[in-house]
């Protein structure tokens, strides 16, 4: 025979009354436990002392080993100024006069011996000379067609005189060959001081040759003064290929 249950003893009815009872009870406990309050306990720290201890610690210094700079040395008062009475006599220092009159005599001045400086030998490129060396055959030009004129005359000298023979025997067929050359025109008009450079010591000797050769010029002025006139003559020529 199973026992009968009554609606009362069925816990499941009085559940939220539980529950809101229980959320009753921890509402107040969370309370409590925000309004309790601790004290912290008080930390004897002891007293600073601000004035110190009554030793002193000055530092000595001996006085005896600076040593202080000598006094400065005292000036001589100046010499009493003595009065002279107007009624005594006062030497005074005569200063020779320097003035002359028309009965002095005047000496004459011995001639003074000047020596002449000469100057420095001035070497002047070509592109920059007043007035050019006038190559034969040039005169009465002036300026640019001055110089154009000399180019010109120089080139058609060394184009008949120069040996390009020469450059054949060196098997130099079809080769363009250059060289480079400067020489001089001194204040004589005379050509000195060449210079030549090339890859072959033949066509050197040949071109040195054929610029010695060149006729004697009317020498260049700078300032209405011959100088000495610096020309670069670069030498160029194609040797024709042998058939």
């Amino acid at each position: 025979m199973k026992p009968k249950k009554t609606p009362r003893a069925n816990l499941n009815n009085y559940m939220s009354t539980f529950l809101l009872f229980g959320l009753v009870i921890s509402l107040f406990l969370f309370w409590r436990l925000i309004e309790y309050k601790t004290f912290e306990k008080a930390i004897d720290i002891g007293q600073l002392n601000l004035q110190g201890d009554d030793t002193d610690e000055t530092l000595e210094v001996n006085v005896e080993d600076i040593k202080l700079p000598p006094p400065p040395k005292q000036i001589a008062p100046p010499e009493e100024i003595q009065v002279v009475e107007d009624e005594k006599d006062v030497k005074e220092d005569v200063v020779a006069s320097t003035e002359t009159d028309d009965k002095e005599e005047i000496k004459e001045v011995e001639d003074i011996q000047t020596e002449e400086i000469e100057e420095p030998d001035v070497e002047v490129a070509f592109q920059f000379i007043q007035n050019p060396p006038i190559y034969p055959g040039c005169e009465g030009k002036k300026g640019k067609a001055l110089k154009d004129c000399m180019s010109k005359k120089i080139q058609n000298f060394i184009n008949k005189q120069f040996d390009t023979s020469i450059a054949s025997d060196l098997g130099l067929s079809g080769e363009r060959v250059r060289i480079s050359s400067v020489f001089t025109v001194d204040k004589t008009g005379k050509v000195s001081n060449i210079k030549v450079r090339s890859k072959y010591k033949e066509l050197e000797k040949e071109a040195r040759r054929v610029i010695s050769k060149l006729p004697r010029m009317k020498p260049g002025q700078q300032r209405n003064k011959p100088v000495k006139v610096r020309y670069t003559l670069p030498i160029i020529f194609k040797v024709q290929e042998e058939d």
